[in-house]
């Protein structure tokens, strides 16, 4: 089967899409911009020759770019083309569809309520948006959402006879990752990853750990690992520095963008993903999300990924196949009591890996497609 896949931002998340298809026999072209291209050649490296790339320089005009789709798809006949992230251009996206009438498409909703509920404040590009994404929900017969918990959501919102999937947006792959984690230095290494972003974690928690953790003296260190696109999360960083001048546990980035051999090679390194998450979070044109409900966080895909136990909110909703890894808290404390356990008895730690390895289990690609013969065995 010919296979075609878009992607303009999460080429974390494109990643798992591209090599869900790739079984021995489609033929895989991706559509990308940029940016996204030299991240893909990180996470691809000599395996990036397998499918046909048409890239969007940065300069292009975004239209252009869809019509260039239209006319490859067209080309090239493909006969199912997955649309994993669309933030712009709705209308234009969906008139796409409407064209590509014998193409099967399949559209990600990374965030469900931004396309049902209307912006709270009145503007001109926010009714646009609005608009331009009611279209995309009409126009469009099948959906992906990342999130298991985020189906029943989108079912409530749309009609029975459009289809849902759920392909998170990772899969584990346990040759490429490191499951040597243990703790016989008795020294903890804990990563908060994902941009630098105020609307989506609660730095003030970040800093009251670290505060917590000097006054108890533990050997735990913390890494913020994420670039800053934001005013507010430049903010964070420039507190981060003032911060190193006085201790050394705490490890951060200074850029807006983390090349991805870095960032798995933290990942990798850490005891423990710790995702201080708001559970209402407000990304685009005022409308209200909820974490783990009508919006998944990408460090749920980390934490599948590489295999490694994680630390959530007490409220926070997440994968069935994920809790028996994870640490539910309600305040900084809890975490602090929760390190001090593993410093005085680090053969628990290698329980708690290998559940946390057991979890990703259930998102091997075999496993994956397995839950989703609906686009997998047509």
């Amino acid at each position: 089967m010919n296979i075609g896949v878009f992607e303009t931002i999460h080429f974390e998340g494109a990643y798992p899409i591209i090599k869900l298809f790739d079984n021995g026999k489609n033929k895989i072209t991706v559509f990308t911009y940029e940016n996204c291209f030299h991240q893909f050649k990180f996470l691809f490296a000599h395996d990036l020759v397998k499918y046909e790339w048409l890239i969007k320089n940065e300069a292009a005009n975004k239209n252009a770019f869809i019509y260039k789709i239209l006319s490859e798809v067209k080309k090239r006949k493909i006969e199912l083309l997955y649309l994993n992230t669309v933030s712009n251009n709705y209308h234009s996206y969906s008139l796409l569809i409407k064209i590509l009438k014998g193409v099967r498409v399949i559209i990600t909703l990374h965030s469900i309520n931004s396309y049902f509920i209307p912006p709270p404040a009145w503007s001109i590009k926010k009714i646009i948006r609005s608009n331009g994404k009611k279209w995309l929900i009409k126009s469009a017969n099948e959906f992906n959402v990342v999130g298991l918990d985020m189906t029943d959501i989108l079912r409530a919102k749309i009609p029975l006879h459009k289809k849902i999937h759920c392909l998170p947006g990772a899969v584990f792959e346990k040759e490429k990752i490191s499951t040597k984690r243990n703790l016989e230095k008795k020294e903890i290494k804990i990563v908060v990853p994902g941009s630098v972003d105020i609307r989506r974690r609660n730095y003030e928690q970040v800093f009251d750990l670290l505060k917590k953790i000097n006054a108890s003296n533990l050997p735990v260190t913390v890494t913020i690992l994420g670039g800053a696109y934001f005013a507010e999360g430049k903010q964070v960083i420039q507190r981060c520095k003032e911060y190193a001048k006085q201790y050394d546990n705490l490890k951060y980035y200074d850029t807006e963008v983390v090349d991805q051999p870095e960032f798995d090679r933290i990942m990798n390194a850490s005891h423990f993903v710790w995702s201080p998450l708001l559970q209402q979070t407000f990304l685009e044109d005022g409308i209200m999300e909820e974490y783990g409900s009508t919006v998944c966080s990408g460090n749920i895909f980390d934490i599948i990924k590489h295999a490694v136990p994680f630390i959530i909110p007490r409220k926070l909703r997440t994968d069935k196949f994920l809790e028996s890894s994870a640490f539910r808290y309600e305040t900084v404390d809890n975490i602090i009591n929760y390190l001090k356990s593993f410093l005085v008895y680090p053969q628990l730690y290698l329980d708690l890996q290998n559940k946390a390895i057991e979890n990703s289990n259930n998102y091997t690609i075999e496993c994956i497609r397995d839950r989703n013969p609906g686009v997998f065995r047509i």
